[in-house]
């Protein structure tokens, strides 16, 4: 028995230590941006009202070395962003409102947050309202992160 023991170690133990050499050490790479999404640059995809439509907002200020097709791409959105009580939540995010409209009945709805990334390195943010009501809602100024791990 000490003998199976004692092969069974000296087997991990070279498993061990010639599985780790110089020419496996590979370089993790990082790209993280913050940026704003102002109201006017989120643009409507479809009619106003129709069903599929939904806004849009398209970063392209990935630098071309940034390889997504072989890491990781994550994107984020900021509650509060640069206050004392900062938020970072990962996409995509659901936001459910209930406001007031004109007449002074309830309106509830939610607006779903996501991305998508483009074969051409461009990442697209989206933001669909419920019941595809663009007609009466276009999102306000809002903040993100995208974070590209190679």
């Amino acid at each position: 028995m000490k003998g199976l023991k004692f092969i069974a170690v000296a087997i991990i133990s070279l498993i061990t230590f010639t599985a780790c050499n110089d020419d496996d050490v590979y370089e993790e790479k990082w790209y993280v941006q913050d940026f704003e999404v102002v109201s006017s640059d989120w643009r409507l995809v479809g009619q106003a009202g129709d069903i599929g439509s939904y806004y849009e907002y398209v970063f392209d200020r990935v630098p071309l070395e940034v390889s997504y097709y072989q890491g990781i791409v994550t994107a984020y959105m900021y509650f509060n962003y640069k206050r004392n009580n900062e938020v970072q939540t990962p996409l995509p995010y659901t936001e459910y409102i209930v406001e007031n409209n004109s007449t002074g009945e309830e309106v509830k709805y939610s607006i779903q947050y996501s991305y998508d990334v483009m074969a051409d390195g461009r990442i697209a943010f989206r933001a669909i309202v419920s019941d595809y009501y663009t007609q009466y809602f276009n999102p306000g100024t809002q903040y993100f992160r995208v974070a590209i791990i190679w």
